[in-house]
């Protein structure tokens, strides 16, 4: 399997540090509001991955944050007028509902910034015994200057050999904290408590740690000191995990991770998605036209690393596509059955096959999902005119192998929740059976109609009745 690597710029073998086992750490969201459709593009593009680290066999201990105190929470609940732990509590519980809906799967550990300050202040106390760090009144920064080659993290060398000192330095909370910083790029891992903000007691005061700090404790305290894989948007490359690179590698002397992977953004009208812009759709607004499964489908049918663009008209394609694959799904189930194989029957089972071993190739190529759900589709589309075209008859050999190739997808892309519970009612070996399941349901309504009518609730047991006449079950209701 091949992945790209963002600290290489290049694909290269994935090679877990432990054989069948893999440390994966995400950066995670910052709870202040609700999640738009592009935390939900990185939390789908890490649930693929760890779908598919699964399905491979390995192990995967996996580790996904919430940031629950930074200055945009800070700032959001004083607005508010309500306690940042409120407000946090409130969005991590939103965050998880729709990672529920989505059907992202739980990972090994959520751990809040909160949970670790003790580790951080440790942390920071190590970093200035060894040089990395230093104290200004109250608060603590990093030295920039004590990293070499910090310039160069995450970054491609212009001219190789020489480094720019201001080669994408980039301002954030952290960075332009402190008016009195030995050099302007240094950044908070400490700082001064403000008036009215909260605080936690320190070495070096009453304060609370810096953002970039936060991840970098946590990976150490949850995973240790080198994992296999770090993922998060790729607007946190810079200056995010260049500053965590920097901190960890210097606290340790060891490298981070192994590999950095970077999911793209959710881009409207050439612009990425975020708070900042005024630009967000929630995926709790999207999902009041579009089925969960549609918004997945259409975060994966874009590569991770890619960006996708949100339109009406992106959406609308999505649902089409995944409609077309349910209903595929269920012309198989309810398709007639032939006692006998067939040499039509007989191909297409080959090309199950086929399709499910391209899949397999397009997923050991860094995750490529466009290339693999196009298998998937042109799979789909032959079916489909087999039976609806060619009026195809299955046998039971067929449908059996044709709903393990579903469970299959639904392993990997994570699209098909509980679609096997839905369907197996209405899998029958014989007609007997099935005819077995239509009396005991129509036994079972004419039993709550008759508790509706004792109960005097005629309306509704009236339109029980209407609705069963309309089905050509005809129920007449007789007087003792």
């Amino acid at each position: 399997m091949k992945v790209y690597n963002s600290l290489t710029f290049k694909k290269e073998e994935f090679k877990p540090i432990e054989p069948g086992k893999v440390k994966m750490y995400v950066c995670g969201v910052t709870v202040y509001g609700s999640p738009h459709l592009g935390h939900a593009k990185s939390a789908v593009a890490f649930d693929l991955i760890h779908r598919y680290l699964k399905f491979k066999g390995y192990k995967v201990n996996i580790v996904k944050n919430y940031t629950d105190i930074d200055d945009k929470i800070i700032k959001s609940s004083k607005e508010r007028n309500i306690d940042f732990r409120t407000l946090s509590d409130h969005y991590i519980a939103e965050y998880e509902e729709i990672m529920e809906m989505l059907n992202v799967e739980h990972d090994t550990r959520n751990p809040r910034a909160t949970e670790v300050i003790d580790f951080i202040i440790n942390f920071i106390k190590e970093l200035i015994s060894k040089g990395h760090a230093y104290e200004k009144n109250g608060s603590v920064y990093f030295s920039v200057k004590s990293f070499p080659g910090y310039s160069s993290i995450l970054q491609k060398s212009k001219d190789e050999g020489k480094e720019s000192e201001e080669e994408d330095y980039v301002v954030d909370q952290d960075t332009a904290f402190g008016e009195d910083k030995l050099d302007s790029r240094d950044f908070a891992l400490w700082k001064k408590m403000k008036e009215g903000e909260p605080f936690w007691e320190s070495p070096w005061g009453e304060g609370r740690p810096g953002w970039h700090i936060e991840c970098s404790a946590m990976i150490l305290n949850f995973l240790g000191e080198t994992i296999d894989i770090h993922g998060g948007g790729q607007d946190l490359k810079f200056p995010h995990h260049r500053n965590e690179i920097a901190q960890s590698e210097s606290y340790t002397g060891k490298k981070i991770a192994n590999y950095f992977l970077h999911n793209g953004y959710v881009n409207v009208k050439d612009e990425k998605m975020s708070k900042s812009l005024g630009n967000i759709f929630t995926v709790a607004d999207i999902a009041k036209q579009y089925d969960p499964m549609v918004i997945r489908w259409y975060l994966i049918s874009s590569h991770y690393r890619s960006s996708n663009n949100y339109t009406i008209e992106s959406m609308e394609q999505a649902k089409n596509t995944y409609n077309r694959l349910i209903n595929t799904i269920k012309k198989v189930n309810d398709a007639e059955f032939a006692e006998s194989k067939s040499k039509q029957l007989n191909e297409l089972i080959a090309k199950i096959e086929n399709a499910e071993n391209k899949i397999i190739d397009a997923m050991e190529d860094d995750f490529d999902t466009p290339v693999a759900l196009a298998e998937l589709l042109t799979l789909f589309r032959e079916i489909n005119k087999a039976i609806l075209q060619d009026g195809l008859k299955i046998n039971q050999e067929f449908k059996d192998r044709f709903f393990k190739f579903i469970e299959f997808n639904e392993k990997i892309f994570g699209i098909f929740p509980s679609l096997n519970a839905k369907m197996t009612p209405f899998s029958f070996k014989s007609m007997d059976e099935k005819d077995k399941l239509i009396k005991s349901l129509v036994n079972l309504i004419i039993e709550i109609r008759a508790k509706l009518r004792d109960k005097k609730l005629y309306d509704l047991s009236d339109v029980i009745r209407e609705r069963l006449r309309e089905l050509g079950i005809d129920i007449e209701d007789k007087k003792l």
